[in-house]
């Protein structure tokens, strides 16, 4: 049974965002050269879950540290939500939750709560009395010495494989990334407590200076290294070969490699996390010579936790050109990319 003080709170719906970036290796480098080391009496933290970062999984929303009704991620950036009390790392999609994502103790410490029989459904497709009193889903809480805890959060149903009282290692599996409690994507929410009191794990205990990492992050130096921030994310990408449908993108049903040369059309499209108004979104799909098919150029209207976008073209004749057909996506802020551009493509026969 989970203690009143730890699951009864509500916990706000995380926002959305799983594409592949590739993290900067030199940035990477810099950071876990210059980062300061934890203090003596400060919990060091691995990575929550068995993935890498910018390639296969996202950190898409951070501890909200505005104390008023805005939001404000460590780098004074948006990737929060107003009350957000964790770290959301997201995996691409249904398929990928289906296959087995691990989540893992981010430090040795002793199981003080599970929950393992929710099911995992899209809070958009449950009532809210349905997960009243339980917003983490299925979910793991575990203490620490020091007066430390840290809780995982939306576990798949039926794939946490500890117990109450039992200790685990830093970097265990304690289960699997699901899709449980109030979420409209699988992830992981990491929360860090000290005493009670929820802390930042890219901040720490000691301080920061204004918009920056904290003096004392909680992350170890492989998992910082790993970890650089992202003020957004090209989450999802491929051609589909017909209007695309945004829910058989997030499950993962248009990563077909191959279509065929009668296809209706061919449709670049793409998911992107933590959209801010006047960011730009430009893409192309070139055909099996290197030409443009289609171009486009968007701009982001308004502030969203998620975008899905396309630009397509429609069969001009009886059968596409057999050959690959390739997607560039860039995404844009302030008119410099956010992460790198990513590439994406399709074999018609």
């Amino acid at each position: 049974m989970f203690m009143a003080d730890v699951f009864r709170r509500r916990w706000p719906a995380s926002r959305a965002n799983p594409g592949h970036l590739r993290q900067p290796i030199v940035a990477a480098l810099l950071l876990l050269l210059l980062a300061p080391a934890a203090r003596a009496e400060d919990i060091r933290l691995g990575l929550p879950i068995a993935c890498k970062p910018g390639r296969d999984c996202w950190v898409v929303n951070y501890v909200d540290l505005d104390p008023g009704p805005g939001r404000r991620d460590y780098r004074c950036g948006a990737m929060s939500y107003d009350g957000h009390s964790g770290t959301d790392i997201a995996i691409p999609d249904l398929k990928a939750m289906a296959a087995g994502v691990p989540v893992l103790a981010a430090a040795t410490g002793v199981v003080r709560a599970v929950r393992n029989d929710m099911d995992d459904v899209n809070m958009r497709d449950v009532s809210d009395e349905a997960i009243a009193n339980r917003n983490c889903g299925n979910a793991v809480v575990l203490t620490h010495p020091g007066g430390w805890e840290t809780m995982y959060c939306h576990m798949r149903r039926g794939s946490v494989r500890v117990r109450p009282k039992e200790t685990v290692a830093a970097g265990q599996p304690i289960g699997l990334v699901g899709l449980s409690g109030k979420t409209e994507f699988p992830h992981v929410h990491l929360t860090v407590r000290h005493n009670g009191k929820i802390v930042d794990p890219f901040v720490g205990t000691g301080g920061r200076d204004s918009c920056a990492l904290g003096r004392s992050p909680l992350w170890d130096p492989a998992a910082l290294a790993a970890l650089p921030y992202l003020p957004g994310a090209i989450h999802i990408a491929g051609i589909a070969g017909d209007r695309p449908d945004i829910k058989a993108a997030r499950a993962g049903d248009l990563a077909a490699k191959t279509l065929p040369a009668d296809a209706p059309a061919l449709v670049l499209w793409t998911e992107i996390y933590n959209v801010v108004t006047g960011d730009t979104l430009r893409m192309r799909l070139l055909d099996p010579s290197g030409k443009p098919l289609t171009e486009a150029e968007q701009r982001i209207e308004k502030d969203q936790a998620r975008v899905f976008r396309s630009t397509g073209k429609r069969r001009p004749g009886e059968r596409w050109p057999a050959g690959t057909y390739v997607g560039e996506i860039a995404y844009l802020r302030d008119g410099k990319p956010v992460g790198a551009p990513v590439r994406t493509d399709v074999t018609v026969r």
